[in-house]
């Protein structure tokens, strides 16, 4: 079985982590607030600490996965690049703009890798 959807469970991961927390990511305020997540405001440190990093982690080591399968760096790239703005952002200077950078391109990436291992399906095929 390949592991190759681990990059995409951890950008939505992410997402939807992120959108737990209102109160750190207004951006993301409404539409958490409006899907539900609200529910989950009283452990919004917990999220924001542990189950947050850890998605972001998640994606970076699928990114890695799917790279071996699809052989195209591009999404590899963009999946390290945002890691590192999301912890650059958290971590080393509290900067909400890298993290919503990083976080969309989590997603970009995950695009990216879903369309390269469709077109890597689609070589092997033929």
């Amino acid at each position: 079985m390949k592991l190759t959807f681990i990059d995409k469970v951890g950008s939505l991961g992410a997402l939807l982590s992120a959108m737990a927390c209102p109160v750190c990511w207004p951006l993301f305020a409404t539409l958490g607030s409006s899907i539900g997540l609200g529910v989950l405001a009283p452990w919004e440190g917990v999220i924001s600490n542990y189950v947050f990093p850890l998605f972001v982690l998640v994606a970076v080591v699928g990114g890695v996965i799917s790279f071996r399968a699809h052989k195209q760096p591009l999404p590899l790239i963009v999946e390290i690049v945002s890691g590192l703005l999301i912890i650059f952002g958290i971590y080393a200077s509290w900067q909400p703009t890298f993290v919503y950078i990083g976080i969309f391109g989590l997603l970009l990436s995950s695009t990216l890798g879903y369309f390269a291992l469709k077109r890597e399906e689609k070589l092997c095929l033929n």
